[in-house]
Order: structure tokens, then sequence, then C-alpha cells
């Protein structure tokens, strides 16, 4: 938090400004809100940064080791962390394949951007059923960070093929494709049973259930965003999308 006065940062429970000695008794100043979220934010990507670093180059005996690194209550803010790094790799990736046009301005980027974020929703509400179903440990911390980790390989593949450019349409979209797709599956199987716990046996009936339910969760988001978009003004969706 920050003194609304002098803008001193200070601890989170500070009842009085130790630099000019403002007291907060019993407020609530707008200036103390912003700070602590901007300090929040400033953590959320911290961690998710050293959370990337261990699992990066071993996704999956890395990602349990991150996971426990960070405890359930931070590993829900760098998931979320990594599903809005995910939707950003889409969101590049859509503006350097299309080009701008397809989706002008401010209002634009932030349609591509709903667009963009679906996947992880859709994911992080089918690990947590998942993780109900089948009686795992863990909380939606776990799910959260599960789900947007899984996501990073194809938002990774996606703004690296951008930036290849039509030459990556062919064979090495098929090599990074298969590449991302089986990262995903590894780092989901990792999850499922070394963070929350669920056997082996039971992880092979989990794992495709969890990615048949976020297929279809995706696919009726977009489809009811395709609907309001016809009736209100517009997502920029192609004709026919979600059909």
């Amino acid at each position: 938090m920050f003194c609304p006065k002098c803008g001193t940062q200070l601890p989170d429970n500070s009842v009085a400004c130790s630099s000019c000695g403002t007291s907060f008794a019993g407020a609530a100043p707008r200036t103390m809100v912003a700070g602590a979220g901007v300090d929040r934010m400033k953590s959320a990507s911290s961690d998710a940064f050293g959370a990337f670093k261990t699992f990066a180059t071993n996704p999956v005996g890395g990602l349990s080791e991150a996971y426990d690194g960070l405890g359930a209550g931070k590993a829900l803010a760098v998931g979320i962390t990594f599903g809005v790094v995910f939707a950003l790799c889409i969101v590049l990736s859509v503006y350097r394949i299309m080009g701008s046009a397809f989706f002008p301005g401010v209002g634009g980027f932030l349609k591509i951007l709903v667009i963009a974020v679906v996947p992880f929703v859709a994911l992080f509400a089918a690990a947590a059923g998942v993780r109900t179903v089948f009686r795992g440990e863990g909380a939606l911390g776990s799910d959260s960070f599960m789900a947007g980790a899984a996501l990073l390989p194809f938002g990774l593949m996606m703004l690296l093929m951008s930036l290849l450019g039509p030459s990556s349409m062919g064979n090495t979209m098929y090599f990074l494709s298969i590449f991302a797709i089986t990262l995903t599956i590894l780092m989901l199987f990792a999850g499922i049973t070394r963070i929350n716990k669920i056997s082996e046996r039971m992880a092979t009936i989990a794992i495709p259930v969890m990615l048949v339910v976020t297929g279809w969760l995706t696919k009726l988001i977009y489809t009811e965003m395709l609907k309001a978009s016809l009736g209100g003004g517009g997502y920029g969706m192609p004709p026919g999308f979600g059909q």
C-alpha cells in the first residue's frame, strides 16, 4: 500500500504513514487500493516468471515443483497470469497473420482478447470439474495453475508461427502443432497425478474427459458470443462461426 498524501510505500496493515504521519484509521483511500492492486500484479508477474523458469526445461517434473514453491494462493494468480500471456500470444498472432483491419481500433483489440481468453476459462473449469469428479486433492489454485501452464505451449507455438510467416504453414506448422499438443498432454498428466494426486490409471480417463469438456465449453461460449454479436454489435467473428 502507498500513503495517499506523500506516496511512501508501507506495509499493507499500516494504520498511519511512518513518513508524514497521515492516519488511515477507518479509511481506504483510492490511492492505497490502487497501490495494493499494482503490488499484487507485480507479485503475480514475478511469481509467474519464477515458476516458468522452473518448469520450462522440465515441463513434466518441474510443474509440481513450481506449484509446491508457490502454494495454492499464489498458484491461482500465477495460473491467471499464464492465461493472460496465452491470450496475448493469440492476439498478437491474429494481428500478425490477419492484420489490424479485421479487428480495428481498441474495441477490436479487446474483442479478440476476450475471444482468446475463452480456452483458458474453459480448461480452468474443466480441470476443476475433473478434480471434483475424480476426488483429487488441490483447489482452484491448482486448477488455474495447471490450465494456464498447459496452454502456454499453444500460445507460444501460434506466436512463433505468426513470426515465421507463410512459410510456417507447411511442415513447420505440423511439427510445432504436434510438439505443442504433446507438451500440453504431458503437462496435464503431470498436474493431475502429481499436484491433484489422482492415480495414473484414472488420469488416463481424466485427461481425455478434460479435453473434451474444454472443447465443448469453448464452442458453447463462442456460439453464445456469436449470437450476442449478431444481435447487438459484433465481436467481429467470421460468418458461420460456431455452427
